[in-house]
């Protein structure tokens, strides 16, 4: 029996907001474009949009180091030794872990405190400076609280380094946590699926900037090294593992490679893809993002209530 089965149904239409939403940022990228690229101003921009984040209410943000890493705990005390490991995204090269915001309504009504990694970003610090960071983290957090008290999840690029972490994980003899959560993981780092190019004017994300923001990230490495594109490497011991991404989003065919992959290697996995949807589509306030974060909490406290996991056979 799988960890899935009891989810509901998703959406089968966008909803109006959605696709106005597409239409719009699929606009703006393609104008975006043919401007030359500026990281200086894309970090500001994407600092700009966290500064709007709050802290909800009854939530607490806190700054500590986990495994000699920086990082923000939210909680709202009642995390009962439980802990979501979040990982966030930017491509490598932006982001910051206040960015767990979008996801702080998790930690609300007893549920686990959410902790994000400050890992340094690349162009400064390349491959593998993010990877060591997360893994930091995550191998304190096994120790400290048992695998099965933990839950990891990763956003586009911190999607990718969230496979990236448990493929590491894997090879190192560490134990896996309860469940596996990534949205629009970027799992190659070559941009060849045909989505990259065939979502091209419906999504935010650009290909070629994209290929640029790889490049810095991987330094001297083949972007197709499977040590930067999980999707390349195996999946055989991973836990169970949700994927979320829009049919819009340029990383669509990364999503689906990722769970053919895992479906190979024996690994219970679901992909939802959300109709018309874009890259990033949980942190805008469309009805698409609700239903997310519901299925997200859902699944978060099925795995970690002290009830029996399903028999796998």
């Amino acid at each position: 029996m799988s960890l899935f089965e009891t989810l509901a149904q998703p959406r089968k239409i966008p909803s109006f907001r959605m696709r106005l939403l597409s239409a719009v940022a699929g606009t703006l990228a393609q104008r975006g474009s043919k401007r030359a690229s500026d990281l200086a101003r894309d970090r500001r921009a994407n600092d700009k949009f966290t500064s709007w984040l709050k802290v909800p209410d009854g939530a607490v943000l806190s700054n500590e180091s986990i495994g000699g890493v920086p990082v923000i705990r939210v909680s709202s005390g009642n995390a009962a030794n439980a802990t979501v490991l979040h990982i966030h995204g930017g491509a490598y090269v932006m982001g910051t872990a206040r960015q767990v915001l979008v996801n702080a309504a998790l930690c609300l009504h007893g549920g686990p405190d959410l902790v994000s990694v400050e890992y340094r970003l690349a162009p400064e610090h390349p491959y593998p400076a993010a990877l060591d960071d997360v893994f930091a983290v995550y191998r304190e957090l096994v120790t400290r609280l048992g695998a099965e008290r933990l839950v990891v999840l990763g956003e586009s690029a911190g999607g990718g380094l969230l496979l990236l972490v448990l493929q590491r994980a894997l090879s190192e003899g560490l134990p896996m946590p309860s469940v596996a959560l990534a949205a629009y993981p970027w799992a190659d780092l070559t941009m060849s699926g045909r989505s990259a190019t065939a979502n091209a004017g419906k999504d935010m994300l650009v290909r070629s900037g994209l290929l640029e923001q790889a490049s810095w990230f991987a330094a001297e490495l083949d972007a197709a090294d499977a040590r930067l594109s999980p999707v390349f490497g195996s999946f055989r011991g991973f836990p169970p593992t949700y994927i979320a991404v829009g049919s819009h989003d340029l990383l669509l065919d990364d999503a689906r490679r990722v769970a053919n992959a895992m479906k190979r290697d024996d690994v219970d996995v679901c992909l939802e893809e959300w109709p018309g949807a874009i890259h990033g589509f949980n942190a805008v306030p469309v009805p698409e993002a609700r239903e997310y974060n519901r299925r997200i909490r859902s699944i978060i406290d099925w795995v970690l209530a002290n009830e029996p996991r399903p028999d796998p056979n």
